[in-house]
């Protein structure tokens, strides 16, 4: 995939050089804010240059819940812009990964949660929210994901749920400034910003570090042109720090050059608006005869105003009468993501579904960090009618204890590799063993994997969701749940630019389970017939899917697309997919539309996506690496614009 950052360009290249990432951020305003004036310039001309300082400068201050800050845009009430609060967390305080809900690969289920997380955080006298799973800054792909177009569209559709709420999303988060902006992973962290922001008209974006540096934003460094020229994004970038910025006048220039030259509209830290780098650093910089012009402030504040009224804060702010410390979340619909996200990545010797009895009841274990899940998983399974029995201890070390050499089925969760050695027992003793993994490490090794007859990915899961997994474990419930990133076992190819399911292809080699995998305990999912055509710069791909096995099941058909020799970084990526349910011998005719931005790559130069000529290959699948249906077809060169739409998509 060429360079969304400007490959080929270099250590000297376009998006390379202080200096240069200077002049683009402090520059006359871009040609995109010609397009749009009513969303740039109007808006700040009716504010004091005070009024817009103030605005630009986000409070941060800790609450009484440790490691969670409270961050406040204190808004201008003369204006009509009401302030504005969020919660932040800082390192090891129990960042979510959003893992689980993109294994469901349901948008409509990523909507919903969006709505009633905005419930939740206007309750609390909110009205800000950070968006995971997309952002400039690199988490590591058990909080992005590793796929641009399945991250894009899921987090999407959760920031369009929040902006539905009025609720005012961020996409981003907790990162560490990536070492290379021009490599492959910057440009799908970009590609998957834009196909998020498609659908969500209003997000901003976010960039959370520990303490500002000289990149602070990682891929957003020198792409403002793409930003506000290329894709006409008019909304607000925020830089939050956890710690203050360094004190000197020395060290403070080039960290405010340097958020200036990522596009921070934004910036936050601990302290008073005297030491914060957007307080008086900036006001000094705005100044008469400073090295900030007063253009550039206006348009940060046209920024915030215009993120502000697309996402409804402006003219629907939360009660602050409602303000309280934020509080631990319970997802209301922790059920349908554990229904709909849960994985089942092996079932051998028919262990599922689980049958327990009298005689031979089911054997719950778990220990240490599971030993709750457990608990809880115990008495759910009761609830199904099944015969079920918590261990009265896990074993640490030594013999296994009788009741569990005894037993004939058992259910173990695992929290962690901790547990391998408890895992490996008890697969010795004979006994049918069913793992129930509650991680949301991509990269854990499963040395035990064939001494045990099933393996389940239930995620993080520890609240809520209990009685679904329990019906999944049964029966009465279907797997649906895919991967949303490779499962690696702990080993990976060469190609670290690229992400795990490219690199895995590139180097021919079979990962422990592949990107978009998931069984279905007695479904069975048919594909055929797959015709792809072409509309003008679209591409419609048609198939049927047919469920030939004994249960009605939800199935995800993924469609990929091979890219002609030497026009990208790896030979496959994911274009499409869909979600259909189907009961036993119910067959359907599908189709998905393909935008042409996801054939090609973006050029920095032209800012548009380009599609090189050639022959391309479109394949269906039940995952990356089973992709049965194929067939190609010849694409002329095309150019598309770059543009976000204007009104919230798909």
């Amino acid at each position: 995939m060429a360079g969304i950052a400007g490959r080929g360009a270099g250590a000297g290249g376009p998006w390379r050089g202080m200096a240069l990432l200077a002049a683009l951020a402090l520059s006359a305003p871009p040609a995109g804010a010609a397009d749009h004036p009513a969303r740039t310039a109007s808006p700040a001309a009716r504010l004091t240059q005070t009024e817009k300082l103030t605005l630009v400068r986000a409070e941060v201050v800790a609450t009484p819940v440790a490691g969670v800050s409270l961050v406040t845009l204190p808004g201008v009430p003369r204006a009509g812009l009401p302030a504005l609060r969020m919660a932040l967390l800082e390192a090891g305080a129990g960042q979510r990964s959003p893992l689980a809900l993109m294994a469901t690969w349901d948008r409509d289920l990523a909507r919903r949660a969006g709505q009633a997380r905005a419930r939740a955080i206007r309750a609390g006298g909110r009205a800000i929210a950070a968006v995971g799973g997309v952002g400039p800054l690199p988490a590591g792909r058990a909080y992005d994901g590793e796929d641009p177009l399945l991250a894009g569209r899921m987090m999407g559709a959760v920031a369009s749920g929040l902006i539905a709420g009025h609720v005012l999303p961020l996409f981003g988060g907790r990162g560490q400034p990536d070492a290379d902006a021009a490599d492959a992973a910057s440009e799908d962290r970009m590609l998957a910003l834009h196909v998020a922001l498609e659908q969500a008209r209003g997000a901003g974006m976010l960039c959370h570090v520990t303490i500002v540096d000289a990149r602070p934003c990682g891929a957003l460094d020198g792409m403002e042109r793409t930003l506000r020229d290329g894709w006409h994004y008019g909304g607000m970038i925020a830089l939050l720090a956890d710690r203050p910025t360094p004190d000197g006048t020395a060290a403070r220039r080039p960290m405010l050059l340097s958020a200036l030259a990522a596009g921070i509209d934004v910036a936050g830290e601990p302290g008073t608006a005297d030491t914060a780098l957007f307080g008086a650093s900036l006001r000094q910089a705005v100044m008469k005869g400073g090295f900030v012009p007063p253009a550039r402030l206006d348009r940060m504040a046209a920024h915030v105003m215009q993120s502000m009224d697309d996402a409804g804060v402006t003219e629907n702010p939360p009660p602050f009468g409602a303000l309280r410390a934020p509080v631990h979340y319970r997802d209301p619909l922790a059920e349908d993501v554990v229904a709909e996200g849960t994985v089942l990545l092996r079932n051998e010797n028919a262990i599922l579904p689980l049958a327990g009895t009298t005689a031979e009841p089911i054997l719950v274990l778990g220990t240490g960090a599971a030993r709750e899940a457990a608990d809880i998983m115990a008495d759910a399974l009761s609830r199904t009618g099944q015969v079920a029995r918590r261990a009265a201890d896990a074993p640490a070390d030594g013999p296994v204890p009788p009741y569990i050499t005894q037993a004939g089925h058992i259910v173990l969760f695992s929290a962690g590799p901790e547990d391998d050695r408890l895992i490996d027992a008890v697969a010795d003793t004979g006994a049918h063993v069913l793992v129930v993994l509650l991680s949301d490490d991509p990269a854990r090794p499963m040395p035990w994997l064939d001494q045990v007859d099933g393996v389940v990915q239930a995620w993080s899961w520890r609240e809520g969701g209990g009685d679904a997994l329990a019906d999944l474990l049964t029966g009465q419930r279907e797997f649906s749940g895919r991967l949303p990133v490779t499962f690696t076992g702990g080993a990976a190819p060469p190609h670290p630019h690229l992400a795990a399911y490219k690199a895995f292809d590139r180097a021919h080699v079979a990962p422990l389970f592949p990107f978009g995998y998931g069984l279905s305990a007695r479904a069975r999912f048919a594909y055929g017939d797959l015709k792809v055509t072409r509309d003008g710069s679209r591409l419609l791909v048609a198939f049927s899917v047919s469920n030939r096995g004994a249960m009605a099941g939800r199935d995800v058909p993924q469609i990929y697309l091979d890219l002609p020799e030497g026009t990208g970084d790896a030979p496959k990526r994911l274009i499409g997919w869909r979600s259909v349910q189907l009961t036993p011998g119910q067959a359907a005719r599908l189709a998905v539309g393909i935008d042409a931005r996801m054939l090609g790559h973006w050029n920095p130069a032209t800012l548009d996506w380009v599609v090189p000529a050639g022959e391309y290959g479109v394949s269906l699948g039940g995952h990356s690496a089973n992709l049965g249906q194929q067939t190609t077809l010849h694409l002329p060169e095309m150019h598309i614009p770059g543009a976000l739409p204007d009104a919230e998509g798909g």
